[in-house]
């Protein structure tokens, strides 16, 4: 065997190394993903009564095995579990994604009392799932607080396409890689068009209603041409028809927004007319019609993105007369509050929201929870009602074989000062960084910035390589390099007392790969272990003298490296040779 074939794979595809193309491609293609197993946590599910003492192993994307008696195998990484607590991940049914769609024409373009149906703002055909944009890293601060689901709903205009829900992947190449469902149902609303037809609410009202009835006439003919095409000329196909007929016949749900009682009045209105089932989205006064949705079974995507008080101090407890402003809006404000509990007293199926990103969606469980809603409903409205009403109800699932994905809190998921500390989504971990759980975490024990010196070891080789942290309060960033292996990315790194945890990502990696340990109290060596996909890795890091900077600290960073310029990755050469010949004699 030969020295390069000895290498650890596990170590240089940590570190971002090359390897041969074919072993690479390998990896590429299945790469295997490490077991965690968290032992004595409390597992919280809707409906069910808390159940305590009980160990979880994740391996690849899935629960391998949850019990109070269950063993931790041998290669799993063991995560903190005592006094921790178990809940499916959170779902946002009106997340804040939004579609990247063309701009609708100029109004140079059409003509107002004639325009195209893209500058009306009606596009129902249109699906969001095909315009999305975001990755698997812009979710990470959505994975951070708990939220493993969303649902993408389309705005400008008053039927701009059709709603999708995503999963929030970790691991996601490409937009679509989110995707868990392509269509789950129209986007619609009272929003009139800009300077063209329809402009009005009047004239929205018109327009979906000429609309549908278009739609069933299209369809007629349809079903004419397909019983019998004597005498008949093909029919034209329309996209946005063939929509609204399957809203209309009840295959795709309505998601109308509406805020105010009226406005919802309206939808109701206008879905006995053209008869789609209508999901009322946003529900600022839904809790006013709770007993009327209840008996036409209509769901509602209940937004907590609450406005704060100004006239009206909610702490205020002297008694003093309030003025008028202050308890029109005290009135205002309470009725959002509290519809929650009146919807869900009524029977009405609902979910909490964001409101389309806007808000806290624990904040404002909270809130509702303080105003009549009990914690039980609460916690069915923020997973597994919001995961049914997207078609995504086994992403809330949580058992044996199911995909792990859940998320693991400090505390009682409704209490004030609890934080989610890790997020599962299909088995990839998230662990929340120390400055975005409230407070800060711990003070830092030493700031970390500048040139280390870090020596990585599996399998008994040992590399070395030069880190490069930047410490902003309890967060860190940097790169991880060496004149042979080029440069990988740290980053989402946080310090919290003495505890550090690095994230290092490189584009030959399958995905992030994330280092703990501790750091002296003097701030100059640290030490501690990594999980990766493909073993077990330990670590040893001392700081070099002077400022940080590569040149003043005698360091190496990729500008040091021929060739190695801005934007220029540095030269890379196989790190497997570069191992084999710093071993005496190597590994034969």
């Amino acid at each position: 065997m030969t020295r390069r074939a000895t290498v650890p794979a596990a170590l240089l595809l940590a570190l971002g190394g090359g390897l041969p193309s074919t072993v690479s491609a390998q990896y590429r293609r299945a790469p295997a993903i490490p077991a965690y197993a968290l032992k004595g946590v409390t597992v919280v599910r809707p409906g069910s009564l808390p159940a305590a003492g009980v160990t979880v192993v994740v391996r690849g994307p899935l629960i391998e095995a949850m019990g109070p008696g269950v063993d931790v195998p041998a290669d799993a990484r063991v995560l903190e579990g005592d006094s921790l607590w178990l809940y499916p991940g959170l779902v946002d049914a009106e997340g804040g994604l939004r579609p990247a769609f063309p701009d609708p024409e100029s109004e140079e373009k059409v003509l107002s009392w004639a325009p195209t149906r893209r500058a009306s703002g009606f596009m129902p055909h249109r699906m969001a799932s095909h315009y999305l944009t975001a990755s698997a890293t812009d979710l990470k601060t959505l994975r951070r607080h708990g939220i493993v689901a969303s649902g993408v709903h389309p705005d400008g205009g008053f039927a701009p396409g059709q709603s999708a829900a995503v999963i929030h992947r970790a691991h996601a190449a490409r937009p679509w890689d989110l995707v868990a469902s392509e269509t789950v149902g129209l986007s619609m609303s009272f929003q009139g068009a800009r300077g063209v037809y329809p402009a009005t609410l009047f004239g929205v009202i018109a327009y979906i209603r000429q609309a549908f009835l278009d739609a069933s006439r299209d369809g007629e003919v349809q079903a004419s041409f397909a019983a019998d095409p004597a005498g008949m000329t093909r029919p034209r196909f329309d996209p946005d028809d063939e929509a609204l007929l399957a809203a209309a016949n009840g295959g795709l749900p309505v998601f109308f927004r509406a805020g105010k009682r009226e406005e919802i009045r309206r939808v109701l209105r206008l879905a006995d007319e053209v008869g789609f089932r209508p999901v009322i989205v946003g529900g600022e006064e839904a809790g006013l019609l709770a007993d009327t949705l209840a008996i036409r079974h209509v769901p509602v995507l209940l937004s907590v993105d609450f406005e704060e008080p100004d006239a009206w101090n909610p702490a205020d407890t002297s008694g003093a007369p309030l003025k008028p402003a202050a308890v029109r809006e005290r009135r205002r404000l309470e009725t959002a509050y509290s519809a929650a509990a009146k919807l869900h007293e009524a029977g009405v199926v609902f979910a909490l929201t964001t409101g389309g990103g806007e808000g806290d969606l624990l904040a404002g469980a909270r809130k509702a929870v303080e105003y009549g809603l009990s914690e039980a409903a609460a916690l069915a409205a923020m997973t597994t009602t919001p995961a049914t009403l997207l078609g995504v109800s086994d992403v809330v699932r949580v058992a044996p074989g199911a995909a792990a994905t859940f998320i693991i809190t400090d505390g009682p998921l409704l209490e004030d000062d609890t934080k989610v500390v890790y997020t599962f989504v299909e088995g990839a971990l998230e662990e929340r960084a120390a400055e975005e759980s409230g407070g800060g975490g711990e003070k830092p024990a030493a700031d970390l910035t500048g040139q280390w010196e870090m020596k990585v070891t599996a399998q008994g080789t040992e590399l070395t390589v030069t880190l490069h942290l930047v410490q902003d309060g309890g967060s860190l960033s940097g790169t991880m390099s060496s004149p042979e292996m080029g440069e990988s990315k740290v980053s989402g790194g946080s310090i919290s007392g003495t505890s550090v945890s690095l994230t290092v990502t490189s584009p030959d990696l399958p995905g992030p790969l994330t280092f703990t340990g501790t750091v002296m109290p003097d701030g100059t060596r640290m030490k501690g272990s990594a999980s990766t996909p493909f073993g077990e890795l330990t670590f040893t890091a001392r700081k070099k003298p002077g400022p940080g900077s590569g040149e003043e600290a005698g360091g190496t960073t990729a500008r040091d490296v021929p060739g190695a310029g801005a934007g220029v990755p540095a030269r890379r050469t196989s790190g497997a040779a570069l191992l084999a010949s710093r071993s005496e004699g190597g590994v034969r």
